[in-house]
């Protein structure tokens, strides 16, 4: 049995029986219901249901029964739909170097200066149930899919080269948690604990052609290069969320958000590239190829902070909110790298390199994310 399926299996176990015993209530309600039984938390992630502040429960005192940002416990739905938008930082690298002798000059193309630029929009999704004592689940989605192409055409008649490149960054993470909710201070809070399935996927292609005409006629060169990088595993993951009010101003509250994953897979590299020449007379070529695999863990961080906005939706009994966040994504270094080279030369002519190389490297995301969402 691999470490994944023992982590799920342990998962499936503690939620059975912390939803078991969670039905009297008697593990987190005296942090946040010290003072009246009949008070209980509103989610962070879900919902955003706070009572108006004379309609709080108070205490024999005559004060709030909990902090300002705590309202009525309520049993319900807490779903949402948010759009990220990322900016990958990291990932392989493919690319050639051509040396044209007759002309006397040296050309170059990297896929990691002309790879996937920008900001990559990328869905979330959720959705979930919280019953009065604060205990429920949820589902969470994400999925990032992204592609990019440059090309510079060949035509024999008039260029010395061309060349055309792909690449592809594909990633997702589904999440199935136990969800706590529960106040501090002032400050509403989820806590999340459970089980995550994850993939991270990078891979680029680039191919050349090129043709130098000289004195004994005309060479001509051809090249290709590919690296792919990839992991996909299962294991754990948790989360804490917070948020309060903005001094009370028109439903604003700001918010933040820290979750992190550790997950066990297996990880898998490869680096293909190939070059050739022809000329009268004679040809050439050079292949190469690198492959690593392993069982693998990583760690994934992944932050959000910002602000959020509410409305009551009278007509169903629940609430809409808004949000917007600064959002940053962390995933760790693989196992397995790989590399290749592969080079083809006329002397006094000219030359073909082509690379490709897949690296354990970390990736990173920055960016922001838009989310809405109803709670009833």
């Amino acid at each position: 049995m691999k470490m994944r399926h023992i982590l799920v299996t342990m998962f499936a176990w503690f939620t059975a029986a912390t939803a078991l015993y969670a039905q009297t209530d008697n593990i987190f309600r005296p942090v946040y219901l010290a003072q009246d039984p009949v008070m209980a938390p509103i989610s962070f992630e879900k919902l955003d249901n706070l009572a108006n502040a004379e309609t709080y429960p108070v205490t024999a005192a005559g004060t709030p029964a909990c902090g300002p940002a705590c309202g009525y416990c309520r049993a319900g739905w807490r779903m949402g739909v948010e759009a990220t938008f990322l900016a990958p930082m990291g990932g392989n690298q493919a690319g050639w170097s051509f040396t044209d002798d007759i002309a006397g000059r040296t050309d170059s193309f990297s896929t990691d200066a002309h790879g996937i630029g920008g900001l990559v929009p990328a869905p979330r999704l959720w959705g979930g149930y919280v019953c009065d004592n604060g205990w429920g689940f949820q589902v969470r989605y994400w999925e990032l899919n992204s592609s990019s192409n440059y090309a510079n055409p060949f035509l024999l008649t008039a260029d010395t080269y061309g060349f055309a490149s792909g690449t592809n960054l594909d990633m997702f993470a589904l999440d199935l948690e136990l969800v706590k909710e529960f106040c501090f201070y002032d400050w509403n809070m989820v806590g999340t604990f459970g089980y995550r399935h994850a993939q991270r996927e990078f891979n680029e292609t680039i191919g050349f052609n090129g043709a130098i005409v000289h004195g004994g006629g005309t060479t001509t060169y051809a090249g290709f290069a590919s690296g792919i990088a990839t992991f996909e595993g299962d294991g754990l993951t948790f989360s804490l969320s917070g948020y309060r009010c903005a001094d009370c101003c028109c439903g604003l509250q700001w918010f933040w958000n820290a979750r992190g994953s550790v997950l066990f897979g297996d990880s898998y590299a490869g680096a293909l590239t190939h070059a050739q020449l022809v000329r009268p007379g004679g040809s050439a070529d050079d292949t190469n190829f690198g492959y690593a695999g392993d069982s693998d863990s990583i760690f994934v961080a992944e932050f959000q902070v910002g602000a959020q906005w509410s409305t009551p939706l009278k007509c169903m009994g629940g609430r809409f909110f808004a949000r917007g966040a600064f959002e940053y994504q962390h995933w760790g270094e693989l196992g397995a790298a790989a590399g290749a080279t592969s080079t083809v030369g006329d002397i006094g002519v000219g030359e073909l390199t082509m690379n490709a190389l897949a690296p354990a490297d970390s990736l990173d995301l920055v960016g922001f994310a838009i989310s809405a969402g109803i709670v009833w």
